[in-house]
């Protein structure tokens, strides 16, 4: 118990006496854990909100849709309706695909004729307005944001003009632009809703009418066993005119995951890339830590305490603050996901439940990263034998002797800076790993910069930008995650700048002392971490455009200048941000380095 109650006032210590190193850990390790938290929620949180929906609007179990507007159609439905494990339905609503223009934009829509008295089965949420009249339009939520249209504007529907009584949801369809009720070509319709004395006046000229029917089953989540009973039954007793389309209510719901679907991968792996780049950057902030604990370390251990205890001390404050970042990983998840969710507003919001498996996986990826970036320092300082630590002795660095008749041909900061390099071979693999990782989504930007022009085309401006919602998606999740790690690069590359400034303190003031000037140890300082920039940059950024590829297969690799250059200027960026911690530590005093104790 001793033991415990000595871990716990050295840990609460720590965190009070260096709150910038805890919270450059948790703004590290909790975008990780963001990311991958909201990454693998998006999917629950829609279900969860197309279950809400559903509930409020009584959605039905199975929609089907015929291809015509027949008198053996009608009877087709009218004979489904029937149906043993039928337990209720709405319908049939007649349907008229037309274009719609709002504002003088086109659209193509499914129109359906509804009853203004409340359905049993599949009875619109309005969310705004009313429900439909007699000369009055409802438009289904998702598709009325796109058109830009509110309550109280004015549509026009297969050339006549009704004003927009109502916004509403629905269980019946997908999501926009995925809702078209109708049997032709999936052109992004969007969904309306008219008095059905209205819709029976109306014709259009680009697809011929046709029936919706929703139905209730006995059993909800044997829909593909009545879907085939459909089937076979309109195979032997239906007229051979009559085409039948049926969606169950799970294939709608997986339906509005589509949207997403890049999205969800590319956070996945960009948390896997903010892992990395914590790690890179948090493991150089560990080990100076654990040099500047090695002076602590000696007093316990003279004080009786063992290399185990020694090193569970040092480990466990990254263990507490690991739990925290996961913490809030999943704060940020259960706020930002029910937005995120719904892109197009097609659905009620819903809170996003965090999932066990959600949870688990998060926690994992935090724990891995404060195992990964303390383990190696709190095991190097514990085996530290009692006396070197209470001497504040580091462990002495070494370095490839073969070097030395190479470097005294170099200029004074690149015979430095490559000497520096060579001597921290662990630290310049991290930080090639952090910026590599920076690199991948400047890369996968790139790559979407080179896909705009291979959308294929589908004949209508308003469609296309439609079409475009799930790229844009993704092309935005992309973004954020580039700024977000760059930033995190940028501040890696002057962590590991300034440790390696403190590092070889003494062996740079040894070489100001033999002449080198303060401007020649800054280059060497910066110039240090140009290798690890150069093999990240090389790294990152092909493997930017493979990830690219997995997330969306059909792209064009980008030109080999664009890449070079972009690569550069990313390499370029790290050498500027390592100046200014570099200029810092090359202006201590001389006198005062050699003067000391610390090597």
């Amino acid at each position: 118990m001793g033991q415990l109650i000595l871990a716990c006032r050295l840990i609460l210590a720590d965190l009070r006496h260096r709150p910038l190193h805890a919270g450059v850990f948790l703004v590290a390790v909790g975008a990780a854990t963001a990311a991958l938290a909201v990454g693998m929620s998006l999917s629950d949180a829609n279900t969860g909100q197309y279950e809400r929906t559903r509930a409020a609007t009584r959605g039905p179990d199975l929609a089907v849709v015929t291809g015509t507007d027949g008198s053996a159609d009608r009877a087709a439905l009218a004979d489904l309706a029937r149906m043993p494990g039928v337990t209720g339905h709405g319908g049939p609503y007649r349907v008229l695909h037309t274009t719609v223009r709002a504002g003088g934009r086109p659209a193509q829509a499914s129109v359906q004729g509804r009853d203004t008295a409340p359905a049993t089965v599949d009875q619109p949420y309005v969310t705004s307005g009313h429900w439909v009249r007699p000369g009055g339009a409802v438009l289904e939520r998702g598709f009325a944001t796109a058109l830009g249209v509110r309550v109280g504007d004015r549509i026009t529907v297969a050339g006549r003009r009704f004003p927009v009584v109502g916004i509403a949801v629905t269980a019946a369809t997908s999501v926009y632009p995925f809702e078209g009720e109708h049997l032709g070509p999936n052109d992004g319709s969007g969904l309306i809703w008219l008095a059905d004395n209205d819709i029976r006046t109306m014709s259009s000229d680009e697809w011929p009418p046709n029936y919706a029917l929703d139905l209730t089953l006995a059993d909800p989540a044997a829909t593909d066993a009545f879907r085939q009973r459909v089937a076979d039954w309109s195979d032997a007793h239906a007229d051979r005119s009559v085409r039948l389309s049926t969606r169950p209510w799970q294939e709608i719901s997986a339906q509005n995951d589509v949207i997403l679907a890049d999205s969800q991968s590319t956070l996945v792996i960009g948390a896997w890339l903010l892992a990395v780049t914590a790690v890179a950057g948090l493991a150089s902030l560990a080990a100076l830590r654990a040099t500047e604990q090695v002076r602590r370390a000696g007093l316990l251990k003279a004080a009786g305490a063992t290399p185990g205890l020694v090193a569970a001390v040092l480990f466990a404050e990254y263990l507490v603050l690991a739990l925290v970042a996961a913490g809030i990983g999943l704060a940020v998840a259960w706020l930002a996901v029910p937005a995120l969710a719904n892109p197009t507003g097609s659905l009620l919001a819903a809170t996003a439940p965090v999932t066990p498996g959600t949870a688990i996986a998060v926690g994992t990826l935090a724990l891995l990263v404060a195992l990964l970036t303390t383990l190696g320092p709190a095991v190097r300082v514990a085996r530290t034998a009692t006396v070197p630590a209470l001497a504040g002795t580091a462990r002495p660095l070494q370095h490839p002797a073969g070097l030395t008749g190479l470097a005294g041909w170099l200029p004074v900061p690149v015979m430095l800076g490559l000497r520096l390099a060579a001597r921290r071979v662990r630290r310049a693999v991290l930080a090639a790993a952090g910026l590599a990782t920076a690199a991948a989504p400047v890369a996968g930007l790139l790559t979407w910069h080179f896909q705009t022009d291979d959308i294929p085309w589908y004949g209508d401006d308003f469609i296309m930008a439609q079409r475009a919602l799930r790229l844009g998606r993704t092309h935005h999740t992309i973004v954020v995650l580039a700024v977000a790690l760059l930033v995190l690069a940028a501040l890696n590359t002057v962590v590991i700048t300034w440790s390696t400034a403190l590092d070889a303190r003494r062996s740079l003031a040894v070489a100001r002392a033999f002449g080198a000037t303060p401007g020649q140890v800054t280059g060497a300082l910066a110039i240090a971490q140009l290798p690890s920039a150069v093999a990240g940059v090389a790294i990152g950024m092909p493997v930017g455009v493979g990830l690219y590829w997995l997330v969306a297969p059909t792209t064009v690799t980008p030109p080999g200048w664009s890449l070079l250059l972009t690569g550069a200027a990313v390499v370029l960026g790290a050498a500027v941000l390592a100046t200014v911690p570099a200029r810092i530590g090359a202006r201590r005093p001389v006198a005062r380095i050699l003067g000391s104790n610390l090597g």
